[in-house]
Order: structure tokens, then sequence, then C-alpha cells
């Protein structure tokens, strides 16, 4: 077909530019490839420290003498072995007791969380409390139960502000009631007096025993065996308190 008028101009120009444009452009060309200018070796003063790789980072302390990993999971370091004996006096298990049922409403409670937190995910939470650590004389002890997405969904903070930066005058949680909830437990009844003590609380949400009774527990009721691996092999769960009455 044949093309006049300024289109049959126009077309060979375009056509005979784009061929000359291939062609140029991929040409060989010869490149000045000019050598990089050798970088002064300079020596650095023996009190100045050299930069450390991330690996060194990770396995060295943080800050000038603190002693303070960079890992969270470091601090496991500082909990007891499990072969470590239980060291007991008089009071201690009344004193743990206490101090386990003041931070909850009722036995059976979730305990309140005794730290300011961010309520973000439970990713913070895990970071202490899956497995539990000790840090100084502090300690956070492992979760009783399998991980959830929302922790404060059960847990809510002991201090303000509360979750998401409110800092409250009046907190709403202080509300007068009169509910008596069940006292904390003591300790399970023996069948005979060598037999293994029967578990004396509820074992819903408390799956993971060595979380109260295992290495990082407290004295007062941490297991003489925290080896064995398989608690209710031996200690029987209470049907009743189970609310599974006549097993």
């Amino acid at each position: 077909m044949e093309v006049r008028g300024p289109l049959g101009v126009l077309l060979p120009v375009v056509l005979g530019i784009a061929v000359i444009g291939f062609f140029s452009g991929t040409a060989p060309k010869e490149y000045d490839m000019e050598q990089p200018a050798e970088v002064p070796h300079v020596e650095h003063p023996e009190d100045i420290p050299q930069a450390r790789t991330y690996r060194e980072l990770r396995d060295s302390p943080r800050g000038n003498g603190s002693g303070w990993s960079e890992g969270v999971a470091a601090a496991n370091s500082a909990m007891p072995a499990i072969v470590d004996a239980v060291e007991l006096v008089d009071t201690a298990k009344d004193d743990a007791l206490a101090h386990r049922a003041a931070r909850r409403a009722y036995d059976g409670a979730p305990p309140t969380i005794p730290h300011k937190i961010r309520q973000g995910s439970a990713a913070e939470c895990l970071a202490c409390h899956e497995d539990g650590l000790r840090m100084g004389q502090r300690r956070a002890p492992m979760r009783p139960h399998d991980a959830y997405t929302s922790c404060t969904q059960c847990h809510v903070t002991a201090v303000t502000p509360m979750p998401g930066g409110y800092d409250l005058e009046v907190d709403p949680r202080n509300v007068a009631n009169s509910f008596d909830g069940l006292p904390s437990p003591v300790m399970g009844p023996r069948a005979w007096d060598i037999a293994p003590p029967e578990i004396p609380h509820t074992s819903q949400m408390r799956e993971r025993c060595h979380s109260c009774h295992g290495v990082n527990g407290r004295d007062a009721i941490r297991s003489s065996h925290p080896w064995r691996q398989s608690c209710t092999q031996c200690h029987a769960p209470n049907a009743e308190k189970d609310r599974r009455p006549g097993l």
C-alpha cells in the first residue's frame, strides 16, 4: 500500500532514526577505566576501640563492665541447675503462697502484671515468660499454659499507666465488691505416708507444671526432682477441682 502526503515523508525519517539509534547504541565502546586512588593507611590510637562485628556484638557485654549480655536468653544462666538442692526454711512456703495470692483476685484467677507494658503483641511477653529467666534479684516465671495471641485479654496491669499510655487519676479497676474466692491451695492429700501428693489445684491452664515447680520456681514450692518429664504419672489431678466428679 502506497502512503502519500506528509505521513509518507515522516515515516521513513522515523524508521531511519530508529535504525541508526539501535546500531549506535549496541556498538562496542572503549571506556577509560581510571584506577581508584589508594586509601592511605592510618594508625589508630590504642585507646580507640575498633568497630565490632555483629557476631561479636551478640556475644559481648553491653556497656563498660555491666556484665549484661546482648541476648535475653543468656539470662537463663542465672537460674538454678536441674540437680541443685532445694533449701527450705520454716516460713518459706507461707511467704511464697502469700506472695502468689497477692497478685490474684482469687485462686485460679490470672495474676496481675506487676510492671508497665505495651499492649502490642504476645511476643514482648514471651520474650521473658516463654521459658522463664532471672535477671539479678528479679524472676520472670514461665507461662503455665500454651501461648495465646493476646496476654492482656486475661492478665491486666497492676500499675499505671494503663496499656495504651492512659495515665488515669482514678483506676477504674478499684471497685469494691463482696466476692470471696477460694483460698490458695497448700498441699494435696496423700493416699499413704510416702505416696505422691495429689495435685491440690485445677489443672486447666496449668498444664506446664514446671512453670511453678521447676528450677525457676520459688524454693518453697519447687520440686525436688524437676528432671522428671511426666508429673501426672505420679501426681494425680483432683477430679472435683477440675469439675469432673465421678472420674
